[in-house]
């Protein structure tokens, strides 16, 4: 292979940077094996989606600003129209092109200060990540390398405290955060991450790279799935260990659960995990489990919410990100020894807020004693809290719901109930065909929480014609009762092993 200086100098983006970034394998497959990436899950649309419109709305911040043409296919037509905005004296442009030192980058925003320029990045998010300051830097390198005079670096970030009131206000609804310093700190490290990256993607083999936090920080990896091929089942990844406790055993060359050895100082929750890989058989506590059960008062409500949190708030009186629920479902069990459970449901329409039906659902659905039990009690409390602030005459039904929350999950997440099946994890989806077999969410045509939250969108945006639209509510329904179906069935299962102590 000739040397690196006798060879075209590779172009790298902006994009490709950040991605070298969190990983130099990550870097070089993206240049050798895109065929390896994945095709764009619901969830990542969703996110595109929404960080399109928060650019869209933060472009109507400043009406006089130049958009600057040509897509990622096209960069000389970006340069070129970059150069021409400049020499035509426009004082804000909208995504401008820069190449210097073999990076081409698009800036979301370029200000002119007189002599200078501000740069600044718009971050579908309310708070400055690291992350967001390494794209920022990575930015201002190219820009002052192709001759802008950067005076100063900004991130244009939501504003959390946003309120919205009638028709979105683009001039409320973003903060402005001066992050020059930041890049100052990081400026020097660019040219020896660009030379370190050089050599990545100029190299013929593949670089070596341990999978582990950096797969999923600050991003899932798009190549995830194909690093992973080799880590074996009942991994170390597959129990809940420390970024630090994990390095130590890596050191000691244990990947598998089942070799960690009996003096690995470990929390019982964790040597419960591990006991049940090495033996493969449950781990059940029941005395603490029947310790829970005790807290439990009849009649049981069994609730579930499913809720889109957009960074746009749709309705008056929601903030940016705010947990919105679109739908409950409600299983009733009115004693103890009953066999018998009374279903009921709400679900929003997809055009106006589903809130005051759901409130209307909730107070005339839950009766002022017994408990509700959940699976996962902090984001159903999270809501209930938002809806009895927002509703002031259910208030103290809605926190007497709250305060009345009993979380199924809780003996799963504790290591109270831990089985081989569960793979590390303790979600409903984990935890149900592992105890109640046969139970499933394989055949629904919505079979997770993600979904649901793109299915209901698409309802709001009216993506679907009249006979869909039913079916795609049918789908919604389907799949929320079962969550709460599968609660029942999963409480039944504690009860029978706590009465075996």
């Amino acid at each position: 292979m000739a040397p690196l200086a006798a060879r075209r100098e590779p172009l790298l983006s902006k994009s490709q940077y950040m991605r070298g970034l969190q990983c130099p394998k990550a870097l070089w497959l993206y240049r050798n094996r895109k065929d390896l990436i994945p095709g764009l899950s619901p969830a990542l649309q969703t996110i595109f989606d929404q960080g399109h419109e928060i650019g869209r709305l933060a472009r109507e911040r400043y009406p006089r600003a130049r958009l600057i043409g040509g897509d990622h296919t096209q960069i000389g037509t970006a340069l070129r129209l970059t150069r021409q905005a400049v020499k035509d004296r426009v004082r804000i442009l909208f995504e401008p092109a820069a190449l210097s030192d073999g990076v081409f980058a698009r800036a979301d925003m370029l200000t002119r200060d007189y002599g200078t320029w501000d740069l600044t990045e718009v971050k579908s998010a309310t708070e400055v990540k690291p992350v967001y300051v390494h794209d920022a830097v990575v930015q201002r390198y190219v820009f002052e390398g192709a001759g802008f005079d950067i005076r100063q670096v900004n991130l244009l970030l939501v504003n959390k405290n946003y309120v919205r009131q009638g028709p979105i206000d683009p001039q409320k609804l973003f903060l402005l955060h001066d992050v020059t310093r930041e890049t100052d700190r990081l400026l020097p490290d660019v040219k020896t991450h660009l030379w370190a990256m050089r050599e990545v993607i100029s190299s013929r083999s593949m670089p070596s790279a341990e999978v582990g936090d950096r797969c999923n920080q600050p991003y899932e990896c798009a190549f995830k799935a194909f690093c992973w091929k080799a880590v074996p089942e009942d991994s170390i990844y597959d129990i809940p260990l420390s970024t630090l406790e994990r390095a130590v055993l890596k050191e000691r060359g244990i990947i598998h659960v089942r070799d960690i050895p009996e003096n690995f100082k470990l929390l019982p929750m964790q040597r419960a995990w591990v006991e049940t890989a090495r033996k493969g058989e449950p781990h059940i506590d029941r005395e603490a489990i029947a310790d829970l059960l005790c807290q439990l008062r009849y009649p049981l409500y069994f609730l579930d919410f499913e809720a889109i949190n957009p960074a746009i708030p749709p309705y008056d009186g929601l903030r940016p990100f705010q947990f919105l629920p679109f739908q409950a479902s409600l299983h009733i069990r009115e004693k103890a020894g009953d066999g018998l459970v009374f279903h009921t449901e709400f679900l929003g329409d997809g055009v106006n807020d589903p809130r005051p039906g759901l409130v209307d659902f909730l107070a005339r659905n839950i009766g002022p004693r017994g408990s509700v039990v959940v699976f996962n009690s902090s984001f159903e409390g999270r809501c209930l809290l938002d809806l009895a602030v927002a509703f002031k005459r259910q208030r103290s039904k809605l926190f007497s719901i709250k305060d009345r929350l009993w979380d199924l999950a809780a003996p799963f997440r504790r290591g109270f109930y831990v089985h081989p099946e569960f793979k590390g994890g303790w979600s409903i989806k984990r935890v149900l065909p592992a105890l109640v077999p046969g139970m499933t969410y394989d055949s629904l045509a919505i079979q997770n929480g993600t979904e649901a939250q793109g299915t209901y969108l698409g309802l709001m945006e009216g993506r679907f014609g009249s006979p869909e639209r039913e079916r795609k509510t049918s789908d919604l329904k389907e799949y929320c009762k079962l969550d709460t179906g599968a609660m029942v069935r999963l409480l039944d299962h504690l009860q029978d092993e706590a009465s075996k102590k």
